[in-house]
């Protein structure tokens, strides 16, 4: 493999993975507009709630796709530019996307349970007991 197809593995595999995260986003803000409709109900008629979550999911998906796209290019931009002063520039962006990552799932957990997770760094390590 040559360095130039390597780099746009790379830079494919990025754009795959933030267009990843930014999917994973989007559904925790639409899982809490879900939410906030469902509160609407008490105050408004529950179809009149309903037609106002479809309106908003409607507008945050129409403004976001293209959103997203413009992001990704200017992900992978930054990502080059920066990149040209790290050493480890794969790696420290692997790392970064990982720490996103892990933040998405933290407001999920977060979002689905009402509590933060307990993360314990013990339980990603291969110890025997």
């Amino acid at each position: 493999m040559s360095a130039s197809s390597k780099q746009s593995f790379f830079h494919w595999f990025l754009g795959f993975y933030f267009r990843l995260l930014c999917i994973l986003a989007v559904d925790l803000v639409v899982t809490l507009i879900n939410g906030h409709v469902l509160s609407l109900a008490s105050t408004y008629q529950k179809s009149i709630a309903t037609l106002i979550g479809m309106g908003v999911v409607l507008l945050l998906f129409f403004f976001l796709f293209s959103i997203i796209d413009r992001l990704t290019k200017i992900v992978l931009k930054m990502t080059v530019d920066i990149g040209n002063f790290l050493v480890f520039r794969k790696t420290a962006v692997f790392l970064i996307l990982c720490g996103i990552t892990v933040g998405i799932y933290m407001l999920y957990y977060h979002t689905w349970f009402g509590v933060w997770p307990k993360i314990k760094i013990e339980s990603f390590l291969w110890m025997n007991h």
